[in-house]
């Protein structure tokens, strides 16, 4: 049927006409998985799908489950622009139930227990109900599951669950747009897992090794020895002030930076948190742009850097200032190994908490001034690389989100 409201909010160039609305189950077949485990083989010649294959992004993760080809497998296998539901969920919070896979080959993948096969007929684009499925139609999905906490949801059920159609070309044009804005999405990701990989390595070259005196990648020109030292002979703390909570407003002039601001990313998040006004004499707990951060209680040992908004320093984080190399400090702090050693200097209390003394006393290994600056100047440029991958990242997926609400009914 259609009705004239049954319009979305945004439309490709030459589209007008009311979307249809139709259940799922007039308009596709499907076929049910069954327990396979007994054909698992390293060798076999399919790809498995299980609950653990659906990525939060509705992308098919690889678990190396391999299953071989036999009667029981062969009547499992997945056709090229079929989708795949799975019904079950781990946990009751939902994060996986009802999330679909499109399948862009033959005879690749075959299914187990607790996944649906769903074949559509010709009034549908495969991949615009790879996009609907996922979006709205899931929506109504959640609604339905049962269980408390493992939870479920009936095939029989789903299929009665309405979805909305307009005209085959312009369902070609709305699933060929996302499938292209996926693939973006894909491509930046995997920049952004490389530039930090190469992060990592980096880290491990430029810096010695415990115990050792030089690293075993170095700038040229560099060759002095470095010394191993405690990281109070060349920084200091300052701790952050107590608050009054009815001091808050939604107008303060300040954000009143904690430990939830400090997440670890190369700037703090400064999106969310209480505002304050200060007086005259707090001005000594007034932030500035790039001031190192560390978080003293909960997640203990994460750095960041301070954004140029207004902020002041709540107590339980420390603000690091240094005689060293401003740069070097910060990447040899915003590291896992100073995590992890911050993480057991907490161990033993109900609160995870670090004192100033545990963050001053953890061992760095310096170089002379000259390669401090070198080596602070390249990861810097590394991290704004990151950092601006990380952005346009965001930014595509917070496009996806909006355009998935405008681009449906």
């Amino acid at each position: 049927m259609k009705t004239s409201n049954n319009i979305p909010a945004y439309r490709f160039q030459g589209y007008t006409d009311a979307w249809e609305l139709r259940k799922l189950g007039e308009i596709s077949t499907h076929r049910g998985g069954t327990a396979i485990e007994n054909h698992f083989s390293e060798d076999g010649k399919y790809k498995v799908i299980s609950i653990g294959s659906y990525g939060l992004d509705n992308k098919y993760i690889d678990q190396k489950i391999r299953a071989v080809e036999n009667e029981v497998t062969r009547s499992k296998v997945v056709n090229k622009n079929e989708l795949t539901m799975v019904l079950n969920d781990k946990t009751a919070n939902g994060n996986i139930i009802g999330r679909c896979l499109l399948i862009e080959a033959d005879d690749e993948f075959v299914i187990n227990q607790r996944t649906e096969i769903i074949s559509f007929n010709s009034v549908i684009y495969p991949k615009f109900a790879y996009v609907v499925l996922n979006g709205v139609f899931r929506e109504q999905v959640k609604k339905i599951v049962q269980g408390g906490t493992q939870i479920y949801v009936n095939y029989s059920s789903v299929e009665q669950l309405y979805l909305s159609l307009p005209s085959l070309p312009e369902q070609e044009a709305i699933g060929t747009f996302f499938s292209t804005l996926d693939r973006h999405i894909t491509l930046h990701q995997r920049k952004l897992d490389t530039l930090k990989e190469q992060k990592k390595t980096y880290l491990k070259l430029l810096i010695p090794a415990k115990g050792q005196t030089k690293p075993a990648l170095r700038f040229q020109g560099f060759e002095d020895d470095w010394e191993e030292v405690k990281l109070g002979e060349v920084c200091t703390i300052q701790g952050g002030n107590a608050w009054k909570s009815d001091s808050y407003g939604l107008t303060g002039e300040y954000l009143v930076v904690t430990i939830a601001n400090v997440t670890g990313e190369y700037f703090i998040d400064d999106k969310k948190g209480n505002r304050i006004d200060i007086n005259p004499n707090e001005m000594q707990y007034v932030l500035k742009k790039g001031d190192i951060l560390i978080s003293l209680t909960g997640n203990v040992g994460r750095v960041s850097k301070m954004t140029e908004s207004k902020g002041v320093l709540n107590q339980r984080v420390g603000k690091l200032t240094t005689t060293a190399n401003f740069e070097f400090i910060f990447s040899i702090l915003r590291t896992e190994k100073f995590e992890n050693e911050m993480r057991l200097a907490s161990q033993g209390a109900a609160q995870a908490n670090i004192s100033n003394k545990d963050v001053l006393q953890y061992m760095i290994p310096l170089p002379t001034l000259p390669e401090q600056e070198a080596i602070g100047t390249f990861f810097q440029t590394l991290d704004q690389e990151i950092a601006q991958v990380e952005d346009k990242l965001a930014s595509l997926k917070e496009m996806k989100k909006t355009l998935l609400r405008k681009l449906f009914v």
